[in-house]
C-alpha cells in the first residue's frame, strides 16, 4: 500500500446556523478578515484566492475544496471533534457525500484540551456516558481506515487524567456503537509509555506545540531592558521565532529512534493571531521572500520515503498541517500572496515521493539520508542569514 497523505482541515468555514451556534461564530471568515499584525515582525495573514471565502454548506463549493485536495494527492481530511453545551460536534456533514471508499475519507482529532472534564478523575459510569457522547460524534462510515480501524487522534494526551482507562472506554463505546476498534494516535513527539496506555502510534505536534529546534531570538539582558523601555519590539521577548528551513530539517533527523511517530509537514507557520498576548510561534523565511518551496518539497518527499521505510504497509501515514488553517498560516489552499505555488509544490512532492517508492529507483533509506544531507547543506546559509547579527 502506498503512503497515505492526510491533511488537517477546519470545518468552521460553513454558513450553518446550528454549526455557528456550537462554534460560537456566525461569520466563519471574520477572524481572518480582521487579523491585523500588531508587529512588523509578523507577516500579514494570507487570504484565499481561487477557492475564495467558500461555504462548505454549498455542495458545489465543498466539492471544489475536496476535489482540489484529492487532485494534490491528499487521501483525506483530519477534522476536529469539539464540544459545546455538553455536545460533541465535528461539522463534517457537508463532506460526507464527497467521501469515497479507498479514495477520500475522514479521520478525526479530539480537541480534548477544550474539554476539561477529562482532565480530572470521575466515576466510571459518568466517564462512560461522556465517552459514548464523544463516539456519537463520529460518522458510521467514510473513515480513513488503518487495518480496518478508523483513526482518532488525541490532541493533548498528557491532559487525560486516566489515559489507559479513558482509551479503553472510548474503544468500548466505539464497538458498542457498531464501529470497528479505533486506531488511536497520540499527538506527541515521542511514544515513550504510549503503548502501555493503549495508543497505537503518535504523530508530530504542530510547530506551536513542539519546537523541534532552538529559537533564533534570545534577547540579552540589555535587549530586555530596551524592550521594557519601548526601544525594541516586545515580540522579540514574548514570542519565539525560528528559521523555517532549520525547523523543517530538525523534524526529519533521527526519526528512526523515536518509534512509531508519523511525520507532520507544513509549508509555513505563524500563530500570532491566536496568541496576541505572547508566546506565539513564528517560522520565518525572510531570505527567500515567502514560502521556501524547495525545502517544503524536500520535507514532504522525505516524510513519504521515511513512512514507507519505517512503518507496516497499512500504517504508512504522513500528515499535512494543514489544508486550510488560515490563522496559523500553514494552509496549502491557493492564496492571494502565494497563488497556487504551495499547492503545486505539495502536489509535485507527493507525486515524486510516491513515484520513488513505487519504482524503487533508490532505496528509501539512501534517498532519505542523501536528501537530509542535501537539506542540511542548504540550511547552513539560510540559518546563518536568519540569525540576528547583533549591534
Amino acid at each position: 500500500m502506498s503512503v497515505r497523505i492526510l491533511a488537517f482541515f477546519d470545518t468552521r468555514y460553513q454558513a450553518s446556523p446550528e454549526f455557528a451556534r456550537l462554534s460560537g461564530s456566525d461569520d466563519p471568515w471574520h477572524a481572518l478578515r480582521n487579523a491585523r499584525p500588531p508587529s512588523r515582525q509578523y507577516d500579514h495573514v494570507n487570504w484565499p484566492s481561487s477557492l475564495g471565502t467558500y461555504d462548505l454548506g454549498a455542495p458545489n463549493q465543498a466539492a471544489s475544496v475536496v476535489g482540489m485536495a484529492a487532485g494534490a494527492g491528499v487521501d483525506g481530511f483530519v477534522v476536529a471533534i469539539n464540544i459545546a453545551d455538553g455536545r460533541y460536534f465535528t461539522g463534517v456533514e457537508p463532506l460526507i457525500p464527497l467521501c469515497r471508499p479507498e479514495l477520500f475519507g475522514l479521520a478525526f482529532h479530539w480537541a480534548n484540551g477544550k474539554d476539561p472534564f477529562w482532565a480530572s478523575p470521575a466515576a466510571r459510569d459518568v466517564r462512560k456516558e461522556r465517552a459514548r457522547a464523544l463516539v456519537a460524534a463520529l460518522p458510521s462510515q467514510d473513515h480513513v481506515y488503518v487495518g480496518g480501524r478508523p483513526i482518532l487522534i488525541i490532541d493533548h494526551p498528557q491532559d487525560l487524567a486516566e489515559p489507559a482507562g479513558t482509551l479503553a472506554l472510548i474503544r468500548e463505546e466505539a464497538k458498542r456503537s457498531g464501529l470497528p476498534d479505533l486506531y488511536i494516535i497520540a499527538n506527541r513527539a515521542g511514544d515513550t509509555g504510549l503503548q502501555d496506555q493503549g495508543y497505537d502510534a503518535a504523530v508530530d505536534p504542530d510547530p506551536g506545540d513542539w519546537p523541534s529546534c532552538q529559537p533564533k531570538n534570545k534577547p540579552s539582558g540589555l535587549e530586555i531592558l530596551e524592550i521594557r523601555a519601548g526601544l525594541r519590539d516586545s515580540v522579540e521577548w514574548t514570542d519565539k521565532f525560528y528559521p523555517y528551513a532549520l525547523f523543517a530539517v530538525s523534524r526529519m533527523i533521527n526519526r528512526q529512534k523515536r518509534g512509531k511517530v508519523f511525520p507532520r509537514v507544513f509549508p509555513a507557520y505563524q500563530n500570532w493571531p491566536t496568541h496576541l498576548d505572547g508566546d506565539a510561534t513564528v517560522l520565518t523565511n525572510r531570505d527567500s521572500g515567502g514560502v521556501d518551496r524547495y525545502i517544503f518539497g524536500l520535507f514532504v518527499e522525505n516524510a513519504i520515503t521515511f513512512a514507507h521505510e519505517a512503518f507496516p504497509a497499512d500504517e504508512r501515514l504522513v500528515f499535512v498541517d494543514s489544508w486550510n488553517h488560515w490563522l496559523d498560516g500553514s494552509q496549502v489552499e491557493p492564496s492571494t500572496l502565494d497563488g497556487d505555488l504551495v499547492y503545486n509544490t505539495l502536489r509535485a512532492a507527493i507525486d515524486k515521493g510516491r513515484y520513488m517508492i513505487r519504482t524503487r529507483g533508490e532505496l528509501p533509506s539512501r534517498r532519505l539520508g542523501s536528501s537530509i544531507h542535501d537539506m542540511i547543506s542548504q540550511i547552513c546559509d539560510a540559518a546563518a542569514a536568519a540569525m540576528p547579527t547583533g549591534k
